[in-house]
C-alpha cells in the first residue's frame, strides 16, 4: 500500500486501501459517535456512490503503517464536500484529527477545488477543530421529526426526473441543499432505490416535491417555494401514508418547509451546523516560519 510502510504519521490516499479496510476504518472511526453509523460493506458503497466520493482526493492517516483515521471526500466540479471524518478511539486525543483535516484540506486545494463544505453536529468537539482549520460556519442545520395530520385534501402526482429537475432547481435557489439533498443524490434514490418523487402543483406548475423512500420514514429530500406550498406538501405525506412519523435531515433553518413541518408540531431531534472552507487562494499547511 502507498507510504504504509513507513515509521511515524503520513497521509495518504485512501486508494491504497481495500473496500473492506475502509469499511472496518470507518466503523472505528465513528465508534461512539453521537448518532449510530455502522456500515457493512455494501452499505458503504452505498455511501460512496451517493456521495460521490474521490477515493483519490479523500486521505487516510496511519501511524506507524496502520490505518487509524479517515476523511472521505466528495466532489461536484470545483466544490467539493466531506462525506465522513474521524479518527479511531484507540488513537484519539493525540493531535491526529488536526494533521488529518490539514492534509485532505491540501489535497482539496491541490486538486482545484474552490470552496467544500461540510455538516458537524453542533455539539461535536470537531466542530472547533474544523474552525481552526479555516472553516467559517455560514447557518443550522436541522433533523426534524413530525407526524402531519392532513389539512384538506391536496392532489399529488409521481414525479418524472424532468419536472422533479425543475423544482429541485426553484427550491434550491431559496435554500442551498446539502450534497445529501442535491439533485445527483436525490435521482440516485430514484434510480438506485425505489424512491419516488411526490409533488404538489399551484396551476401548472408543481412547488414542492418529497422523495419518498419504499419502507422507512426518512425522506431523502423535500423542499418548497414557499410556506404555502410546504404545507400542501405535508399534507399530501399525510395521505400518502397516514400516522407516519417522517424524519427529514439537513433541513435549513427558517426554511418555507422548516417552518412550515414546526408550525405543525414536529421537533428538531439534531442540529448541526453547516460549514464552509474557501480553497483560492491554494491553503499552505506548513508551519510558519
Amino acid at each position: 500500500m502507498q507510504a504504509m510502510h513507513r515509521l511515524g504519521t503520513a497521509v495518504v490516499p485512501a486508494t491504497g486501501f481495500t473496500r473492506s479496510e475502509l469499511t472496518a476504518l470507518w466503523n472505528r472511526a465513528y465508534e461512539g459517535y453521537f448518532v449510530p453509523v455502522r456500515f457493512d460493506e455494501q452499505l458503504f458503497g452505498r455511501h460512496l456512490r451517493r456521495a460521490m466520493v474521490d477515493l483519490a482526493l479523500s486521505r487516510v492517516i496511519t501511524v506507524d503503517g496502520a490505518a487509524c483515521g479517515i476523511s472521505l471526500a466528495g466532489r461536484r466540479g470545483q466544490r467539493g464536500y466531506l462525506a465522513g471524518f474521524g479518527i479511531a478511539d484507540t488513537h484519539r486525543r493525540q493531535g491526529l484529527a488536526r494533521q488529518l483535516i490539514e492534509g485532505q484540506a491540501q489535497a482539496w486545494s491541490q486538486a482545484g477545488l474552490h470552496r467544500v463544505f461540510l455538516e458537524v453536529i453542533a455539539q461535536n468537539p470537531a466542530r472547533s477543530l474544523y474552525s481552526q482549520a479555516g472553516f467559517a460556519e455560514l447557518r443550522t442545520l436541522d433533523v426534524l421529526e413530525g407526524s402531519f395530520q392532513a389539512r384538506g385534501t391536496v392532489a399529488a402526482t409521481k414525479l418524472d426526473h424532468t419536472d422533479l429537475a425543475a423544482v429541485h432547481t426553484a427550491c434550491a435557489a431559496i435554500s442551498r441543499p446539502t450534497w445529501r439533498r442535491e439533485l445527483p443524490t436525490v435521482l440516485d434514490a430514484l434510480d438506485n432505490e425505489d424512491a419516488i418523487a411526490l409533488g404538489v402543483a399551484r396551476g401548472t406548475a408543481v412547488v414542492a416535491y418529497a422523495i419518498v423512500p419504499p419502507v422507512g420514514n426518512v425522506l431523502p429530500d423535500a423542499a418548497a417555494i414557499d410556506e404555502s406550498a410546504a404545507h400542501d406538501l405535508l399534507d399530501a405525506l399525510a395521505a400518502a401514508r397516514p400516522g407516519i412519523r417522517w424524519r427529514l435531515v439537513d433541513e435549513p433553518t427558517g426554511s418555507p418547509l422548516f417552518n412550515a413541518a414546526t408550525a405543525r408540531g414536529a421537533a428538531t431531534v439534531i442540529r448541526q451546523i453547516d460549514m464552509a472552507l474557501n480553497l483560492h487562494p491554494p491553503v499552505d499547511v506548513r508551519p510558519a516560519p
